[in-house]
């Protein structure tokens, strides 16, 4: 079994059955809420439950991540996607908006935990996930099935083939600091001043926006405005 040993136990509905293959990697999506709570709500309506939905104080354990999460599409004849191997987290917040500090905390240290439990290679094999524009969708994904089905490490559910979601939109910051922040037994981070981290530690505050951020359907249980600032 793989239990996260820092991870609150919440199963919901269940896995979606055993992994078929391919080398093991971790997808990010978001919630497109903002709380964990909207998102349960969402999951259980929809049968769509990730390995695991992360918050700012918390990060909360669905499924095994021995065995299939149920948060992708996948239509019959297409690639395979939860389960080729496929670690998923539901970052609560929103694609449109920037994360909030303290949840990218709780969503690298549990990424270095993945990491370790699976082999899996900290890269972005499709790139670094298309931030939002204004708000919205920036078009242009890259979702190659030979890529996902061959090359482990991180994808945003913006590369996985046959989806159409755009999540999650991490800013160059984000998707750096959430790839190499590393962090103590304890949770403490240990490399603060790495160039790679340093840049999303040094927001004064996730900044208010100007603009409803685009909600993507199926994703919208607890949708509402982000948060308007975050200290330090």
């Amino acid at each position: 079994m793989a239990k996260c040993p820092f991870a609150q136990w919440h199963p919901i509905t269940g896995p979606s059955g055993r992994h078929l293959g391919g080398p093991y990697k971790i997808v990010h999506h978001t919630t497109e809420g903002s709380s964990a709570a909207g998102a349960f709500a969402a999951f259980a309506k929809h049968r769509s439950d990730p390995h695991f939905t992360v918050d700012g104080t918390t990060v909360y354990q669905h499924i095994d991540t021995d065995v299939a999460a149920r948060a992708l599409r996948h239509d019959a004849g297409t690639p395979e996607t939860n389960r080729d191997s496929a670690v998923q987290i539901e970052v609560v917040g929103f694609a449109g908006a920037p994360k909030r500090t303290a949840t990218l905390k709780n969503v690298a240290r549990l990424c270095r935990w993945i990491e370790a439990a699976h082999g899996i290679p900290q890269l972005w094999p499709a790139g670094l996930p298309k931030p939002a524009i204004r708000g919205r969708d920036p078009g242009g994904h890259r979702r190659d099935a030979a890529l996902w089905g061959d090359q482990g490490g991180h994808f945003g559910h913006s590369q996985v083939p046959g989806n159409t979601h755009w999540d999650p939109a991490y800013s160059a910051a984000e998707a750096n600091y959430v790839l190499y922040a590393t962090f103590d037994p304890d949770g403490a981070p240990t490399n603060r001043d790495d160039p790679r981290v340093a840049p999303l530690l040094a927001r004064a505050a996730v900044p208010a926006t100007d603009y409803a951020p685009e909600v993507m359907d199926d994703h919208d249980a607890d949708a509402g405005e982000p948060d308007a600032g975050e200290p330090r």
